[in-house]
C-alpha cells in the first residue's frame, strides 16, 4: 500500500463525562504519535487514541485499527453516529464558487501539474477522465475534504468519504453522458461569434463555460491562458445580452486562474524579490498600465491593468486584492538584503494600498491594516533589529535608525515594542558612557539628547510609551549635567548675575537642554538668581531693567501657554519656576 493512502487520526476524551473528539488527522505517523504524547502531558486525566486509517479502493472507504491507546476510557469507534451531510447535493452544485474553491485547495497539486483551474476541470470531459484515471489524486482529494469536514461534525470520516465519493462518481457519469449527447460546444470564427452562438442556446451559462474551457484547452500554460482570456475579453459580441454573459464568464475564469501562483508568476514576470512582486501586483490592481512598476513586466500585466482601469474585470480585481493580502501576510521579506529598505517599501505600499482601499471596496481596509501590522511585527524580531542597526557606529546613529523605523510601522503594539527597544538603547551603559565621556563639548552632547527627545515627542508612540521615552532622555541629560557640572559652571561664573540667569535660560530655550527636570533645574536656578539680593540690586542698576526684561521674556518663552489647561497629549508635564 502506498504511503499516501494512509493517514493517522488522533482522538481525545478529556474526562469521563466528555465525548471523544477528533483532534487532528495527519499523514505522518511520528507527527501523530508526537501529538498524542503532547495531549497526554496536557490532559493527564484524559484518554488518547491514535488510529491508523488505510484507504480500501474496493470498498471505497477506510479500514483502520488502533496503534496507540492511553488513559482510563476505552475508545468507542462508533461514537460519531450522526449522518454526514455536505452543501453540494448534485453534480451541478460543484460549479458553485465555494465548491470550486474547495476543489482548488483539495486538488491543488494536480491542478498545478495540469495547468488548469477548477472551472476548466468541471467543463472539460477529457480532464475529468484524466483525473478519474489518476492513481491516487482523486481519492486523496476526497480524503482531505472528508477529514476536514469530520473535524467539525458528529459524523465520521468514513461517512464523509462515502458521501463525497458518491457525489463525485455521479458527476463523472453526468460528464460522460453530456459529452456523448452534446459533443463539443459551438465554435465560431471569433470569440464574439462563439459567444453569440452560445447565448442563443438553452442553459447558456453552462454552455458559455464549456465554450471558454474548450478554447483554453489550446493553451498549456496558465500565463498563456490569461493572455487568451484577455483576447476573448477584447472580442466581446455587440449584442448586449451575449456581451454581458461572455464578459462575466471570461472574468470568472480569469479570477480563478489568477488564484494560482504559477499563473501570477507568468503574468508578473521575473522579479528580484517579493517586494518587486507586490509592487507589480499593486500596479495591476490600481489599474495603472503606465506605472513604472510594470515597465519590466510582460505585456500581459499591462493589458490586465488596462482592463482593471476600465472596471471590466470585477472578479479578477477581487482576486488581485486577495493575492495582495496573501503576499502581505507571507513570512518572506520584501527586501531580504536590507531591513531599512524593507521598512521603506512597506510604508510606500501601505500608502498606495490605503488610497486604493478607499476607492475600491474589494480591498478591505481592516484586512489591509491587519496584514501590515503582522508584517511590521516580523520586522521587530531581535534578528531584524540587529540587522537594522548593523553599520550604525554610534549610539546616536543607532537610536536615529530605530526612530526611522517608527514612521513605517503599523499597529499600536508594534509601536510599543519599538519604544521598548529605543528605551533600552537609551539606558544601555554604552549609550550613557558615550554621552558622558564621548567626543565633543558637553553642550553638544546635550543638544544631541534634546534632538532625540524631540523626535520621540513627534512620533506616533502610545501616550505612556512616549512619556517614558521623554523621561529616559531627560534622565540621560541629567547624568551629563551631573558628570560635567555645566550648570554649576554657568551659575558660578564671574559674569553679572542677570547675565548668568539669562545664560541658564538660553540653554533651555535654544534646545540645548532636554525637556523635564533638566530645563526645570535651569529655570529654578535662574529664578533664584533674580530673586536674590544680588539680583534685585542688578535689576535696579543702570541697564538692569533691559536685562531683567530679557530674562523675563526667556521665562515666558519656556512657560506653557496660559490657555493650555493640561499638558499637550503625549508631552511630559513641565515644571514651572516658583
Amino acid at each position: 500500500m502506498a504511503h499516501e493512502d494512509v493517514h493517522y487520526e488522533v482522538f481525545l476524551k478529556k474526562n469521563v463525562k466528555a465525548s471523544w473528539t477528533l483532534v487532528e488527522a495527519l499523514k505522518d505517523r511520528n507527527a501523530a504519535m508526537g501529538l498524542a504524547k503532547k495531549l497526554q502531558t496536557n490532559h493527564s486525566s484524559g484518554s488518547i487514541r491514535v488510529v491508523r486509517e488505510v484507504w480500501d479502493a474496493e470498498s471505497g472507504g477506510f479500514r483502520g485499527g488502533s496503534i496507540f491507546e492511553v488513559g482510563p476510557e476505552k475508545y468507542a469507534g462508533d461514537e460519531k453516529p450522526a449522518e454526514a451531510s455536505i452543501p453540494c447535493l448534485t453534480p451541478d452544485d460543484l460549479s458553485g464558487p465555494a465548491a470550486r474553491d474547495t476543489l482548488r485547495r483539495a486538488l491543488s497539486d494536480w491542478l498545478e501539474r495540469s495547468q488548469v483551474c477548477p472551472m476548466e476541470l468541471l467543463h472539460r470531459p477529457d480532464l475529468i477522465e484524466q483525473l478519474d484515471g489518476s492513481d491516487t489524486d482523486l481519492q486523496h482529494a476526497i480524503q482531505k475534504v472528508a477529514i476536514a469536514r469530520a473535524q467539525n461534525s458528529d459524523a465520521s470520516v468514513h461517512a464523509y468519504v462515502r458521501l463525497i465519493t458518491e457525489l463525485v462518481q455521479r458527476g463523472i457519469e453526468q460528464s460522460r453522458k453530456e459529452a456523448k449527447a452534446g459533443g463539443k460546444p459551438p465554435r465560431g470564427k471569433s470569440f464574439a461569434e462563439t459567444a453569440s452562438l452560445v447565448a442563443g442556446k438553452s442553459a447558456p451559462e453552462k454552455q458559455m463555460r464549456r465554450a471558454i474551457a474548450d478554447q483554453l484547452s489550446q493553451s498549456y500554460d496558465m500565463g498563456e491562458k490569461v493572455r487568451r482570456l484577455l483576447d476573448m475579453h477584447d472580442d466581446l459580441p455587440e449584442d448586449e445580452q451575449a456581451r454581458a454573459l461572455a464578459a462575466a464568464h471570461t472574468d470568472a475564469f480569469m479570477a480563478e486562474i489568477l488564484s494560482f501562483d504559477s499563473a501570477l508568476r507568468r503574468v508578473l514576470g521575473d522579479t528580484v524579490d517579493l517586494g518587486d512582486e507586490v509592487l507589480r501586483l499593486t500596479g495591476i490592481y490600481e489599474g495603472a498600465p503606465d506605472s513604472p512598476d510594470l515597465s519590466r513586466a510582460p505585456d500581459t500585466a499591462r493589458r490586465l491593468a488596462s482592463q482593471i482601469k476600465q472596471s471590466s474585470l470585477p472578479a479578477a480585481h477581487d482576486e488581485l486584492a486577495q493575492q495582495i493580502l496573501e503576499k502581505l501576510r507571507a513570512p518572506k521579506r520584501f527586501r531580504p538584503r536590507s531591513v531599512m529598505a524593507e521598512i521603506e517599501l512597506a510604508r510606500k505600499l501601505a500608502q498606495r494600498l490605503i488610497v486604493s482601499a478607499g476607492q475600491n471596496l474589494n480591498l478591505n481596509p481592516d484586512a489591509l491594516v491587519d496584514a501590515f501590522t503582522h508584517r511590521s511585527a516580523r520586522l521587530l524580531q531581535p534578528d531584524a533589529i540587529e540587522e537594522a542597526l548593523s553599520g550604525a557606529h554610534t549610539p546616536v546613529d543607532q537610536i536615529e535608525r530605530l526612530f526611522a523605523m517608527e514612521d513605517h510601522l503599523v499597529g499600536e503594539e508594534n509601536k510599543k515594542k519599538l519604544a521598548s527597544y529605543i528605551r533600552g538603547k537609551v539606558q544601555a551603559n554604552t549609550t550613557v558612557n558615550f554621552f558622558l565621556r564621548g567626543a565633543g563639548q558637553p553642550l553638544e552632547r546635550l543638544s544631541q539628547v534634546t534632538h532625540l527627545q524631540a523626535r520621540a515627542m513627534k512620533g506616533g508612540f502610545p501616550k505612556a510609551d512616549k512619556r517614558e521615552l521623554v523621561e529616559a532622555f531627560d534622565t540621560l541629560g541629567l547624568a551629563i549635567l551631573d558628570a560635567t557640572k555645566v550648570m554649576d559652571r554657568v551659575a558660578g561664573s564671574n559674569a553679572p548675575v542677570l547675565d548668568r540667569a539669562a545664560a541658564l535660560l538660553k540653554l533651555a530655550a535654544t534646545g540645548v537642554l532636554p525637556e523635564g527636570r533638566c530645563r526645570y533645574d535651569a529655570q529654578a536656578r535662574a529664578v533664584r538668581m533674580m530673586e536674590s539680593d544680588e539680583g534685585r540690586v542688578a535689576a535696579a542698576s543702570p541697564g538692569g531693567e533691559q536685562k531683567m526684561l530679557a530674562v523675563q521674556q526667556l521665562l515666558a518663552q519656556l512657560a506653557p501657554p496660559e490657555t493650555q489647561s493640561a499638558p499637550e497629549q503625549g508631552a511630559p508635564e513641565e515644571g514651572t519656576a516658583a
